[in-house]
């Protein structure tokens, strides 16, 4: 998939995810106890139940009813964070997720602008993904 929507800030690669990638990636970010303790979805707050959602994060980006940007550090040259946008029926939510390590960076400010930019400009490409009712 060598056109994936990509982003880069001074110091941020933001890229849509493979739905293995997003896995692997929130299988990580959701084990981070700080952030897994924010998180109001994550009910299971243990290793098993953070497994458990990044796999139903996987399968619903497989769907195509989720899509999961990375966050890398150009400068630590890691993942550091996520992105998930979804309808919902007032529009279109994302959440950030960044590895508690890193709060104090300013992350989701740098990362979210140039993605957010890019769902305005391009919402047709979110709209194809159907709304989730809870």
């Amino acid at each position: 998939m060598n056109d994936r929507p990509r982003f880069e800030t001074d110091r941020f690669i933001v890229i849509l995810l493979t739905p293995s990638d997003a896995r692997r990636l929130l299988e990580v970010l959701l084990q981070d106890e700080p952030l897994a303790a924010r998180v109001p979805w994550l009910n299971d707050k243990t290793q098993d139940g953070a497994l458990q959602e990044a796999y139903a994060i996987g399968l619903q980006a497989a769907a195509g009813t989720i899509k999961v940007w990375g966050i890398f550090s150009k400068e630590l040259q890691e993942q550091v964070g996520a992105m998930i946008a979804r309808n919902t029926p007032e529009g279109i939510d994302v959440e950030a997720l960044v590895a508690s390590r890193y709060w104090s960076n300013e992350v989701i400010e740098e990362a979210s602008e140039p993605l957010m930019e890019w769902l305005e400009e391009n919402s047709e490409v979110i709209d194809t993904i159907p709304t989730l009712l809870h």
